[in-house]
């Protein structure tokens, strides 16, 4: 339907749960000392590492959390790595749970947590050496170790004095050396712990004189692009080295490293990783030709101490960067051109984290050049925003705006254009074929207002805080995507706490916060409510939803602008019929079709809206509405004929949602009672609607037609008769969807209409509700349920519906209960009409006990029951949990139902809140509580009857929970004779019961049988076991349906237990299935008879046993010829005399 669902407040809740601390702490410590002790098998430590790393994905949004304990974590993981004793296992362990941590929290601070003792170097080093650096199994280990070594290089000792002096012993230098060198040629996984290691092993003092650069060319000839792998570890180690070396020792080697990239085409590179890291080497090869600080004429914000901000008078007296350097112009060498080129084209490059790492590297450069080629630089960025249709050329903007800001590059009087670049970015929302375009975007100027309000002063935003403000709540309550919500909020809540110039900021940001916001529904129908009572938004929220959000491109935004607008209206009803009436009318007529749907839908929540204000008033419609709006709105059928809207591409859209229009205008009185024209196009839309096979056209189509025959033709006598007979023809349709269109229009005919043509209602929907034709399943199930709302609707007393025709509804109810049909494409389709007869039945006795108690017919309630407490425990999840349902507010309905049998006692066994602690579709949980009715007479046979089926059904759950509860009830029974013959006689009666076994005929025999072999009939009456095997082969075997002889088969095989005459009736019946065509159903039957001769004392003569056995498995069953003298034989082993 048009009408999406409200929020809950338990859905809202369930969004608002986050961690708050790392409280999983206790729980982690206890597994690493698990691992620590060691002897733990493979499936052991697997099971621990699964848990592990679960436990620790659930802080990867909040990651931050884990600082308070991660020392602690880190060091327990070490420390038996550290231990002599250490085993390869504990080690491969430990380090596997180290890169869980890593991975997490990152592991540029989980660094800062690994022990730098001079003495860990050797054995650490030992290790690393191990260690292959392509060996898949030892990546983990591998990883953790070179990160560990790169904090132990970093040591402020010289590696020389931990050499032995040995000759024949490389020195340590060497060593790491070699290992690094190993690691960073490896071809088949990049690890950038190999380049951690490198640039902090490079730059030592007493090294990189040794072999800096030699380093430096091997890593420029090993750039390889054939070899990606290899070329991203020789970027990455560049990289890393011109971050932490020396300007002095990085910058003669800038050049040649530039000419590389760019002769090797680097930047074009079909490999992310590659393209990344070297636009982040060029980056930062173009800083080491520029200044170390920071240029002086960027904008610094100024702050105040907190004196200053609590005096009344106080002045703003430092700056956010107190050590800025004073400096002058200066010539920006060619290779920072270069770079800042290259970083230029970075901004538009397809991929999201390439572009973000450009847009920090001209942010970084951008704040040390003078302030003329800054402004170039600017400019280029501001030219992006001019291809407005880019998606990448716009986000790549933003970012690269918000970097700048961040660093004072941006100046006051550049503000102007950057809000006017940013605010449209922040509505930035478009559609491409399926996929949509602009998340990103909103999401990247949500981060420029950020920075603007973290680094500008109050007095240089002052003239834009009321668009951004505005701006920035739309986008925050209003934006479909939940990231987008949440980063328009923590931008609002920074500027409210950066500038405290946003209106009404601290009660919006205690409403529109990153839980509230969780759910899109909560935030259109609820927090939008809130923040439009301050008048500074009122405006701007009710314009934003009708000029950005009405004609949205996703269709639930539509549903859910058009809802929000009915709740806003009434805030500003004086805007909404000045301003925003007439942008919606004009929409009506667009040539685009989402906005011709949302005005529909949005108009009509307004027109509702305003109207019922105007009651309030005594206004008239066309006061409330303004303008000529009336005129407009009553030829807009005609119109779209006109126009064939109807007709073209996307005309069940437009009538669907021109439905919803017709349905809200007639809720609102509008007056088109005289213009017949008018009435005629709008039923003739309504009829179109029901008139097409198309499920999502029903509903609104139905509540259109109810709404409009109530409220215009009252009294218009003349129609009636020719809606109804239509609208009846229309249930003998050939077209399934149309069958149920029309008789869910029939039951949702106004009250006078059906009251007035209740019979002929009554039994075109009875006469469809009773069809047995497979293809018509779903009009059954559509006439079933308005049998109950057309009752309802017409009321019992004059005019209304007679005791005859509420028992022929009930009478089709009670059928309904028992319709198992069958289909090939929908399997059990049945279950639908079940499940309508179980709604419809409850809806209907429940209207009648409350209105004419005495008119409820007490054979079809006690049918009724019985029906429901039987699917209550039948093994398909969506009935049961629907029956136990309807089984429980029928036992505690108000006013109470008459004739529910045992309805005190079933009250006692059933608890009314029972789904508050029950999970109702686990038979698991209620079969423990439903099986109490078995002791009540009423119910015992229909909850048999279900149990069997449960019990012999596919699912594993209702299987065992039902062979459980009839096994734990025959134990029981056999206390009682009385009982026990009841039930014995009933487990006989079901042979005799068609339907049941037309429906359950396979799953009743397996239960029988699973019952059997799980020793529920030891002791049993004998004339029960004779005649049960007899009346099963009676009711088999004639019948050639493969399945149902397997498990005939089966049970007969099970029932060999029992001794007498009935062991040989039924050692005859399976000799004579050795017989049958079938050679599968031979071969099963020789295999479960060799079982049940050896598991039940059926032969005493261990030869006979051993020979029968032996003709039962080695005779090629399969063969159709060649049986019938092993079957001679086993007949006289089996001493049954000739074949009869």
């Amino acid at each position: 339907t048009m009408e999406g669902r409200t929020p809950t407040p338990a859905d809202v809740e369930a969004a608002e749960q986050t961690l708050q601390d790392f409280e999983d702490y206790e729980a982690i410590m206890n597994i690493i000392k698990r691992v620590a002790k060691g002897g733990l098998s493979w499936h052991e430590t697997e099971l621990l590492l699964d848990t592990f790393k679960k436990t620790f994905d659930k802080y990867l949004e909040q990651p931050y959390l884990l600082d308070s304990h991660l020392g602690e974590v880190v060091q327990a993981l070490l420390r038996p790595v550290r231990s002599p004793a250490c085993t390869d296992d504990i080690l491969h362990t430990c380090m596997g749970f180290l890169v869980i941590v890593t991975q997490v929290r990152g592991h540029k601070v989980v660094v800062n947590h690994l022990p730098h003792e001079v003495s860990d170097i050797e054995p650490v080093l030992r290790l690393v050496e191990r260690m292959a650096p392509d060996d898949v199994k030892l990546r983990p280990t591998s990883y953790m170790l070179l990160l560990w070594l790169g904090v132990l290089s970093m040591v402020p000792f010289k590696l020389s004095r931990l050499d032995s002096g040995d000759e024949n012993t490389k020195p340590v230098a060497e060593r790491i050396f070699d290992v690094i060198k190993a690691n960073l040629a490896a071809v088949y996984k990049a690890n950038s712990a190999s380049s951690f290691l490198s640039a902090h092993f490079i730059t030592r003092p007493d090294i990189k004189d040794l072999y800096f650069d030699d380093f430096m060319s091997w890593l420029q000839q090993h750039i390889d692009t054939e070899k990606q792998v290899q070329t991203v570890n020789m970027l990455s180690t560049l990289a890393t080295i011109f971050k932490i070396a020396k300007r002095d020792t990085v910058t003669k080697h800038a050049h040649s490293i530039m000419a590389l990239l760019i002769e090797k085409k680097l930047f074009y590179s079909s490999s992310f990783l590659v393209k990344k890291l070297a636009l982040k080497l060029c980056q930062r090869i173009g800083l080491c030709f520029l200044p170390v600080n920071l240029a002086s004429w960027r904008h610094l914000r100024t702050v105040k101490k907190l004196s200053e901000s609590l005096a009344v008078n106080g002045e703003l007296s430092e700056v956010a960067f107190p050590d800025a350097h004073v400096d002058g112009e200066f010539d920006v060498p060619e290779i920072v051109e270069e770079a800042l080129d290259k970083l230029l084209q970075g901004l538009e490059d397809p991929c999201l984290e390439i572009r973000w790492s450009a847009a920090k590297g001209i942010g970084r450069i951008a704040s040390r050049l003078p302030r003329a080629f800054a402004s170039e630089v600017v400019s280029s960025v501001f030219s992006m925003f001019e291809k407005q249709g880019s998606e990448i050329s716009l986000h790549g903007g933003c970012l690269a705006l918000a970097e700048l800001g961040c660093r004072g590059s941006l100046l006051p009087d550049q503000l102007p254009d950057v809000v006017a670049s940013v605010l449209p970015c922040l509505m930035f929302d478009e559609q491409l074929g399926k996929q949509c375009l602009g998340s990103i975007v909103r999401d990247a100027a949500c981060y420029v207002c950020w920075t603007l309000g973290r680094s500008y002063d109050p007095c240089h935003l002052a003239p834009f805080v009321n668009a951004i403000a505005g701006t920035l709540i739309c986008v925050a309550l209003f934006d479909r995507e939940v990231v987008c919500r949440r980063a328009a909020a923590a931008s609002f809540q920074e500027c409210v706490g950066r500038l405290g110039t946003f209106p009404h900021g601290i009660e919006i940001i205690t409403v529109a916060n990153y839980f509230s916001l969780a759910l899109v529904q909560n935030c259109y129908l609820h927090l939008s409510l809130q923040v439009a009572k301050f008048m500074d938004y009122t405006q701007p929220l009710i314009w934003h939803l009708v000029e950005k959000k009405s004609g949205h491109w996703d269709p639930s935004i539509r549903t859910l602008c058009s809802r929000a607008l009915f709740r806003l209206t009434v805030d500003d009803p004086g805007f909404v019929r000045q301003t925003c009436v007439p942008r919606l009318l004009d929409a009506l007529r667009s040539r685009q079709l989402n906005s011709r749907l949302g005005a529909l839908l949005s108009l009509g929540e307004v027109v509702h809206s305003l109207c019922e204000l105007g009651e309030k008033t005594g206004e008239t419609i066309q006061d409330a509405l303004g303008g000529n709006a009336v005129e407009v709105l009553k030829e807009l059928a005609s119109h779209y004929e006109e126009a064939k809207f109807f007709s073209s591409i996307g005309g069940d859209q437009m009538k669907e949602a021109f439905c919803f229009f017709i349905y809200k205008l007639s809720i609102s009185h509008f007056p088109v009672h005289k213009s017949q024209s008018v009435l005629d196009q709008w039923l003739s839309v309504i009829t179109q609607c029901l008139r097409r096979d198309n499920s999502s056209l029903r509903t609104n189509a139905c509540a259109a037609l109810s709404a409009f025959l109530e409220e215009y033709c009252l009294e218009r006598a003349d129609m009636w008769g020719e809606i109804v007979t239509d609208y009846l023809e229309g249930l003998k349709s050939a077209t399934e969807g149309v069958r149920c269109n029309f008789a869910h229009a029939l039951g949702s005919l106004p009250s006078f209409l059906q009251r007035r043509y209740l019979e002929a209602i009554l039994g075109g929907l009875k006469e469809t509700a009773m069809t047995q034709a497979r293809e018509h399943i779903d009009s059954k199930t559509e006439a079933v349920l308005s049998l109950a709302r057309l009752c309802v609707s017409v009321g019992v007393g004059e005019g209304g519906i007679t005791r005859l025709q509420i028992r022929a509804v009930l009478d089709v109810l009670v059928r309904g209960t028992d319709d198992y049909t069958h289909c090939l494409k929908k399997g059990d389709a049945g279950v639908d009409v079940r499940n309508a007869c179980m709604k419809s039945f409850k809806e209907l006795v429940c209207y009648l006990a409350s209105a004419a108690p005495d008119t409820i017919p007490e054979m079809y309630v006690l049918n009724m029951m019985h029906a429901i407490a039987r699917l209550c425990v039948e093994p398909v999840d969506k009935v049961c949990c629907l029956a136990i349902r309807t089984f429980i507010e029928l036992l505690y309905s108000i006013p109470g139902i008459p004739f529910i049998p045992h309805r005190e006692e079933a009250q006692k066994m059933l608890p009314e809140d029972l789904e508050s602690f029950v999970n109702l579709c686990h038979p698991k949980e209620t079969f423990p509580h439903l099986k109490q009715l078995l002791v009540l007479d009423s119910y015992r046979e229909p909850l048999l009857k279900g149990f069997l089926v449960s019990a012999g059904a596919m699912s594993d759950s209702f299987f065992m929970t039902g062979k459980e509860t009839l096994l734990s009830y025959f134990s029981l029974v056999k206390q009682d004779r009385t009982l026990e013959k009841s039930v014995y006689g009933f487990l006989i009666k079901l042979w005799d019961d068609r339907e049941f076994l037309k429906r359950a005929h396979i799953k009743y025999i397996k239960a029988v049988d699973h019952l059997a072999v799980s020793g529920a009939f030891t002791g049993a009456p004998p004339e029960f076991v004779l005649e049960a095997q007899k009346c099963a082969w009676l009711h088999a075997r004639r019948k050639k349906f493969l399945p149902l002889l397997e498990v005939l088969s089966s049970m007969l095989a099970s029932w060999l237990q029992f001794e007498g005459d009935v062991r040989k009736e039924v050692l005859d019946k399976l000799l004579s299935l050795l017989q049958h065509s079938y050679n599968k159903l031979r071969m099963a039957t020789a295999l479960r008879l060799c079982e049940s001769l050896l598991l039940y004392t059926v032969l005493d003569d261990e030869e006979k046993l051993e020979e029968a056995c032996a003709i039962l498995s080695e005779t090629r069953w399969s063969d159709d010829d060649g049986i019938d003298a092993p079957i001679k034989k086993l007949r006289s082993l089996l001493a049954l005399g000739s074949e009869h």
